[in-house]
């Protein structure tokens, strides 16, 4: 998820490593907060791709920074991360769907039309997984289980509500 946040922010704002960082507190705060041990190899992946550009720049302080800025490859291939999404594995899957529809605002409509069916169809398999789990008695859930698998029945309902 941190390349698709990474070239979210980039097509916004030109922006060093360290702004990205900080942007992506402001911004994503709710659902992720990499560290820049990991948004620094994204990033340099990123440029490797052709994604990112980054150009010399001097900062306020005299200190030498790379700026960076999204190339028109690397708006496609946001696109193509956001369409492609992996959203199977159940641990990730509210998280990285409400990432995904927040970065949403780049794609184009049926582009968006065609994120938000993969979206659904993943969160309808997860809460009838769950669901299943849920009432199975095989589960054996004990009281404190079977209330936090609801709350994730809720909030898979939730984001479908806004769908």
């Amino acid at each position: 998820m941190s390349e698709i946040v990474i070239l979210y922010i980039l097509c916004r704002y030109d922006a060093t490593i360290y702004k990205i960082s900080k942007i992506m507190e402001e911004m994503f705060f709710a659902f992720l907060k990499p560290s820049l041990g990991t948004i620094n190899p994204a990033v340099k992946k990123l440029i490797k791709l052709g994604c990112i550009e980054t150009q010399d720049k001097m900062s306020q302080g005299g200190m030498a920074s790379k700026m960076c800025s999204i190339t028109p490859f690397g708006r496609k291939y946001l696109k193509n991360l956001l369409l492609t999404l992996e959203l199977s594995h159940p641990a990730h899957l509210l998280n990285n769907a409400r990432i995904a529809l927040f970065c949403a605002d780049v794609l184009d409509d049926n582009e968006k039309q065609e994120l938000v069916k993969n979206i659904q169809n993943h969160l309808i398999l997860y809460k009838a997984r769950t669901l299943e789990a849920l009432n199975s008695p095989y589960s054996n859930l004990n009281d404190e289980q079977k209330k936090i698998s609801s709350a994730k029945v809720d909030e898979a309902e939730k984001i479908l509500g806004m769908l």
